[in-house]
């Protein structure tokens, strides 16, 4: 009976204070979070946030998400920069196998990886915390795309350390669909818009 009221006064509290429930669920702390339509959308909100220059590469699995892959090319393609594919086998016999084609895959112009914690075409769990320390540790920032794992898999995201990860509600924890986040890295978080 009064959106405004609802909109402009009532929902950025109820919204603060979601995020401080959900918080201790994903290790990560409130003022971190953002809500977003689902993790498509948080994904595609750091890819068009960040600035590429002309020969940086994006690195991606070949067990993208197809509308996040998407999003990749695009902003690639606008920047002239390169997708660079990781193929990482399936069926894959060790968690060791990701980890060596990931790393394969990352050159010295390696800006940004984009990670999937549990791949959506193959049910893939990779081993998001030995890619973020690896990667992080030739310079690349880390983006997770955690459509899965919220609900599935334990969250630690302060711990986890990657740059960013996005994730879904409306699966594993069972929520109405349009309930998604976005965890921003305190340090990235300048250089982040919404989408």
């Amino acid at each position: 009976q009064n959106p405004v009221r609802f909109l402009a006064r009532e929902l950025p509290g109820l919204l603060a204070a979601t995020r401080r429930e959900i918080a201790p669920f994903l290790g990560a702390r409130a003022q971190d979070l953002a809500f977003v339509r689902n993790a498509t959308s948080g994904a595609s909100a750091v890819l068009r946030s960040l600035a590429f220059a002309p020969d940086d590469e994006l690195l991606v699995t070949r067990h993208a998400y197809p509308a996040c892959r998407r999003a990749a090319d695009v902003v690639a393609a606008r920047a002239g920069a390169r997708v660079r594919v990781a193929d990482i086998p399936f069926p894959i016999q060790s968690a060791g196998q990701a980890v060596d084609a990931v790393l394969a895959a990352v050159g010295p112009r390696t800006r940004l990886a984009l990670i999937e914690h549990v791949t959506s075409p193959t049910g893939l769990v990779l081993p998001v915390e030995t890619l973020v320390a690896e990667l992080g540790r030739r310079g690349v920032d880390v983006l997770v795309d955690g459509a899965h794992g919220p609900g599935m898999l334990g969250l630690d995201l302060e711990a986890l350390g990657a740059a960013y990860y996005t994730g879904n509600f409306h699966k594993w924890c069972c929520a109405p669909r349009g309930a998604a986040f976005l965890w921003v890295r305190e340090d990235r978080q300048p250089l982040i818009r919404p989408a």
